[in-house]
């Protein structure tokens, strides 16, 4: 019955940490989110509020206009948002010079969420292993002799507060890379079109970028910038491919380049890589279909075949009891 009670006593305890460390992220989360979000809205509050101009008594009367407030915002952002960034700055300052590029590479790829750069992404990797370390003294506190479990518990702990802004960060990476390829053959699609048209390569990239406001859609329009700000096409292309890092991209904009040089028709290629990317759509959409039946076998072993068990063999278990 002690035992009992012990285990029981140490669940109670590990979830209660979980769920501690679960909530600490979840605020650091929303205060970040509310952050960002209530600028406009005190903004957009201000301009509707504070009065900036007074009807002209007469043509000798000045304008007079109130001047804002010093103080803006809710308490809430006024105290903890700027705490927490305080602390996620000092932390950054930490951060290894040959890891920097790395960071904002990837978070270039994900599109800077959060207009989180290197350093505030390792201030919160540090605080992250800061609360892990925190949860993994709290599981074994007033426990000596140490235990084995209780020691394991608080190492995968800390490793899982560890690898937490890594598989969100990784997250966000695919993600930004599969709706590239996803939108891909679309691109391509409409290229084609505009470039059958009469218009050439940069015209068709402009059109583009005007009528489809996509991640893709998005370096198109920076690659036109870059272009008319000096930059060679060639050189725009390569860069958009280095910023993404994705393989179908990265094989297009070398057919492309490949294409100018030689003076090829530019319709005629883009027609050709158009159909290409379809197929090869249709083939990555197989093979993620043909990988269903293996990952379904996890959930059917753990929750469908105990129910189907319970189910079939719980009328016979009395029988059998008899029996022996």
């Amino acid at each position: 019955m002690t035992d009992l009670l012990n285990n029981t006593t140490f669940l109670v305890i590990v979830f209660a940490g979980v769920l501690a460390m679960l909530a600490f992220v979840m605020v650091i989360a929303a205060a970040m989110v509310l952050s960002k979000g209530e600028r406009g809205v005190s903004k957009r509050v201000q301009d509707f509020v504070i009065e900036r101009e007074v009807k002209k008594v007469d043509t000798s009367t000045k304008t007079r206009q109130i001047l804002p407030r010093d103080i803006t915002g809710t308490l809430f952002s006024r105290t903890l948002v700027p705490f927490m960034k305080g602390v996620v700055d000092f932390l950054g300052r930490f951060t290894p010079a040959s890891s920097v590029a790395k960071i904002n590479h990837q978070l270039a790829i994900a599109g800077n969420p959060m207009n989180m750069h290197a350093q505030e992404f390792y201030g919160v990797r540090v605080l992250f292993l800061l609360v892990g370390i925190g949860g993994a003294v709290w599981i074994n506190y007033n426990h000596i002799p140490l235990d084995g479990t209780r020691l394991l518990m608080g190492v995968v702990v800390i490793v899982f507060s560890m690898l937490i802004p890594y598989a969100w960060l990784n997250s966000e990476v695919r993600k930004a890379q599969d709706e590239i390829r996803r939108n891909l053959p679309d691109a391509l699609d409409m290229l084609s079109v505009c470039a059958s048209a009469g218009l050439g390569f940069d015209q068709s990239l402009q059109k583009i970028t005007e009528y489809w406001p996509t991640a893709l859609g998005k370096e198109f329009k920076r690659v036109t910038q870059e272009i008319e700000m000096g930059v060679s096409r060639s050189q725009a292309l390569r860069n958009m491919s280095d910023r993404l890092d994705v393989d179908d991209l990265t094989s297009f904009i070398a057919i492309i380049v490949q294409a100018e040089e030689m003076g090829m028709s530019f319709a005629d290629v883009l027609h050709s890589q158009a159909a290409q990317m379809r197929i090869l759509r249709q083939f990555r959409a197989k093979e993620i279909a043909n990988k269903m039946p293996a990952k379904m076998i996890i959930p059917l072993a753990i929750f469908i075949f105990p129910a189907l068990i319970a189910v079939i063999l719980g009328p016979i278990i009395p029988t059998l009891f008899n029996l022996f």
